[in-house]
Parts: structure tokens; C-alpha cells; sequence
């Protein structure tokens, strides 16, 4: 079997109504073509058990079909309903299953309610895919096949993206390589891009391709997450090699990881800590460091001087620095580093002003550029000028992702492009 075919069932009256999008086709769809599978084709179905059992039944044809959604507590979460009917047996409760939901509200001194028991149900004789995201277990068996024998192995995973992706990825990829050996690339080295439109990625991984290597991509907020899968060892290492030659160390480097985690581990290792200065990402950067667990041990605390105003009241910054160079220059993005490091015990600051847009832009200073400042205690400082496409928002969570990779690099000793390649998708542009 050279060439499994997988279908996508998304499960969900929110998705159907289009309360919300369906991300799952798309990071699925690529995951599963780096892996060696055609992917046949994708539905959307609404939280309705009929129909959910019809499309499992015309999803049965294929090799592989991954359901996602519907995995939840409530009576219109239908999927383990639904699976096994279609595979043929019944639901069977897991004891252990529930006694982790206990152990999980009883850390927050909290009692699960009854209704998360039916998330203690899987089908009789599937695997249980551990969800360490979560509440909702996934699952893992074969579905009934023409004339009662075994058919399509089925794969259910929950819904949200932030408990999907590391589950198919570290729970359902050993699976698929043991079910499909022929097909599916056992190992994989994952790799991250950081301020490189997608485009740019795609183009240069065609380039740098080595015998017998497939890739995968997926386009996140702040990043883009790749895979390098099949060929030898040694063929998948010379082409991050050259990747990185292209590209730079700083902005493409092994491992799956968001910028915050990366500058998070920095600053943990140094036993250093970090103050921001934000003005046109307004606290984002802030935002992405703080969405960790643990970022009160590198966090210092930081400021959003939007106006020029809150720079001087603020960081200090010199009225005639505003006055001679604009907000939105070197002087001005060194100088509220320099201003916030003096006013706080931090060991290192990072400064970010610029012009988001979409107004405020002149042919001098046009809309998207961002001037970052790093500064270290010890003196080490490292500034930079960007020129970021694309909306507002973009242009905001780019300023943000490059003040956090400014940091890093600083401390690392890395170079940092000073120029964000024009054109293409990059992170957070889906």
C-alpha cells in the first residue's frame, strides 16, 4: 500500500453554522501528506447522530479516517456515539479514565460534573490516546467493513486546536507508522521557521530537497512549525543544514517550538530576567511571554507607552529624541529600553515602537516600520529596523515575535536579520 487514503470528518453544528473556522483541514491535510497518505477529502458534519453515522459509513471506503470534535461532555458531543455503532461494538466505561478527570478538578479543589463521565466512554476494544491537553480522551480501533470484517482504522481527537495538534503528533503518529509501515515515514525532524513568509519556506525546501525526504507545514500565529520525514538520517541533517545557511540560525532552528518558549528556556537557563517596552504591539509581546506557565521567574514586568506622552512619563524618553528623530526611530527604540531598564531590577530590556497602521505612514517611515532595541546590563545591545507587509494586526504580532526573538539573540550571540523578507504568507497569515 503505497498511497493510504485518509478522509477528514470535522464534527460540529458551530462548524457547519460557521460559528467558528475549521483549522483542522488544513493542518491535518498536510500532516497526513508528509506522511505518505492522499488525503480524499474532508466534511463537515453538524452535531447530529444520523447524520454523523452516514458519513462515517461513506468514510469507511478510505484506509484512514480522522474525526475530530465532538468529544465533549455535554449531549450534543455525538462522536463516541456514533464510532461505535459504526466499528460494531459497544461503549465501554473506563474506570481509570474517570479517575483522572477526578484527579484533574480535584487539583483545583474542584468535583468534575456528572455529565464528564461520558467522557470515561470509548468504544469497545479501540486504544485510548491519552489527552495531556485536556479532558477529552481520544481513541483509536477499526471500523466494520464490507461484510462485517474489519475496515477503515478511525482515529477520534478532540476539537480544539491547542489539544488536537500535539495529540496527533505525539500520540497518533506512532500509531499510524505501526498501521501503515509501508506508507508513513516512522521518523521525523521538526523544525521551526520564525519571520519567514511561508512562501519563502516552501521555495527553498523544494531547493534544498534530499532523496527520499517529504516536509509538512503549518502556518500558527507566531511561527511556522515544519517537519522533515523519510530519506536517511543523514539526508533530512543536510537539509535543515542548508536551510539554515539560507536563512540564518536565529530565524530557522531545530525543534517545535513558539519564539515565548524558546526566550522563555534562554532566560530560565541564565537565571535572567526581562522587561518590555511596548508601544505598537500594545502589551502583545507581554502577552505571548505570560501565556506560560512560569513566566513570574523571567517576567519582569514591562510597559505599554502608546503615546509619546507615557515615553516620557514612563521610560523617560528624552522630549527631544521624540522631537529630532519621531517616535518610530532607532534613538527612540533605544531609548525606552534604556529608560525602562533603569526603572526596573530587570536584567535586560527590549524596546519595540513602530507604525501598524493603517494610517500614519509617510514615504520615510511608511506603514510597517518597526524599530526593536534590546539592552543588556552588561552592555551588550543589539538594534534593528524591520519592514513588515501585511494588516494591522500582522504587522502587530510580527513587531511582537521579532522583539522576542531580539532578546534571544542577544543573549545567544545570534544575528538577526534587520530586514523582514517582503511578500509571502508567514505566521499567523492563513
Amino acid at each position: 500500500m503505497s498511497e493510504p487514503r485518509a478522509l477528514l470528518l470535522s464534527i460540529g453544528t458551530e462548524l457547519t453554522d460557521g460559528v467558528i473556522s475549521n483549522t483542522h483541514f488544513r493542518y491535518l491535510g498536510s500532516q497526513l501528506k508528509s506522511l505518505g497518505f492522499r488525503v480524499a477529502g474532508g466534511e463537515q458534519v453538524p452535531d447530529d447522530l444520523e447524520l454523523i453515522l452516514r458519513a462515517l459509513a461513506h468514510a469507511a471506503a478510505a484506509e484512514l479516517v480522522l474525526v475530530t470534535g465532538g468529544l465533549g461532555p455535554t449531549s450534543d458531543d455525538l462522536t463516541r456515539e456514533a464510532v461505535a455503532p459504526a466499528a460494531g461494538v459497544a461503549l465501554e466505561f473506563h474506570p481509570e479514565l474517570w479517575q483522572r478527570l477526578l484527579e484533574r478538578y480535584a487539583a483545583y479543589g474542584q468535583r468534575p460534573p456528572e455529565s464528564n463521565r461520558r467522557q470515561a466512554f470509548i468504544p469497545a476494544g479501540f486504544e485510548v490516546l491519552p489527552n495531556d491537553w485536556g479532558t477529552a480522551p481520544g481513541f483509536w480501533g477499526r471500523l466494520t467493513g464490507p461484510g462485517g470484517g474489519h475496515g477503515a482504522w478511525i482515529a477520534a481527537l478532540p476539537g480544539p486546536p491547542a489539544e488536537l495538534e500535539p495529540m496527533f503528533a505525539r500520540r497518533l503518529v506512532p500509531l499510524l507508522a505501526a498501521a501503515f509501515p509501508d506508507a508513513v515515514a516512522g521518523e521525523e525532524l521538526a523544525a521551526t521557521a520564525l519571520l519567514i513568509p511561508e512562501s519563502a519556506l516552501e521555495d527553498a525546501l523544494r531547493r534544498h530537497r534530499r532523496e527520499g525526504v517529504t516536509w509538512g507545514t503549518r502556518v500558527a500565529d507566531d511561527h511556522i512549525a515544519f517537519s522533515l520525514r523519510g530519506g536517511a538520517p543523514a539526508q533530512r541533517e543536510a537539509m535543515l543544514a542548508a536551510l539554515q545557511k539560507e536563512f540564518g540560525a536565529a530565524c530557522l532552528r531545530r525543534g517545535a517550538s513558539r519564539p515565548s518558549e524558546s526566550l522563555f528556556r534562554a532566560l530560565a537557563e541564565r537565571g535572567e530576567s526581562l522587561a518590555l517596552a511596548e508601544s505598537c504591539t500594545g502589551g502583545l509581546a507581554a502577552k505571548m511571554l505570560t501565556d506560560l506557565p512560569g513566566s513570574s521567574g523571567v517576567f519582569w514586568g514591562g510597559a505599554a507607552a502608546y503615546s509619546n506622552d507615557a515615553k516620557q512619563r514612563l521610560l523617560g524618553v528624552p522630549a527631544a529624541t521624540l522631537e529630532a528623530h519621531g517616535a518610530v526611530s532607532g534613538q527612540v527604540a533605544a531609548a525606552m529600553a534604556r529608560g525602562l531598564l533603569e526603572r526596573s531590577t530587570a536584567h535586560l530590556a527590549v524596546a519595540v515602537t513602530g507604525i501598524a497602521g493603517p494610517e500614519g505612514g509617510s514615504p520615510e517611515k511608511p506603514v510597517g516600520t518597526v524599530w526593536i532595541s534590546a539592552l543588556h546590563r552588561d552592555g551588550r545591545s543589539l538594534a534593528r529596523l524591520f519592514r513588515f507587509t501585511g494588516g494591522r494586526d500582522l504587522i502587530r504580532r510580527r513587531s511582537a515575535v521579532a522583539a522576542l526573538l531580539a532578546v534571544e539573540c542577544l543573549l545567544a550571540g545570534l544575528e538577526l536579520p534587520p530586514v523582514f523578507p517582503a511578500g509571502g504568507r508567514t505566521a499567523g497569515e492563513a
